[in-house]
């Protein structure tokens, strides 16, 4: 399943966030298909590719401390309706 991460943090706190992103281990099970910065502001955003809760876990929990987190199961548009309509 796809997720789209979302990740804000406090101005100011970009240097620490950039080193700690550089330290950055992605778990066993967790495939990132992109990520983007907000060049305006102190947002990243994350497509993620998982069917493991806990590798999934272990992705977010490190960066609790550090700012504001958010975590949406998406699917493609195409698919999506696809599906509504049966």
């Amino acid at each position: 399943m796809q997720f789209i991460n979302i990740f804000t943090w406090e101005p100011g706190k970009t240097a620490e966030i950039m080193e700690a992103r550089a330290r950055e281990e992605i778990p066993e099970g967790v495939t990132v298909i992109n990520e983007w910065v907000d060049l305006v502001g102190n947002t990243v955003f994350r497509l993620i590719e998982t069917d493991d809760p806990v590798a999934l876990m272990r992705l977010s929990l490190p960066w609790g401390d550090l700012g504001y987190g958010e975590m949406h199961p998406v699917m493609e548009s195409k698919k999506a309706l696809s599906i509504l309509k049966g």
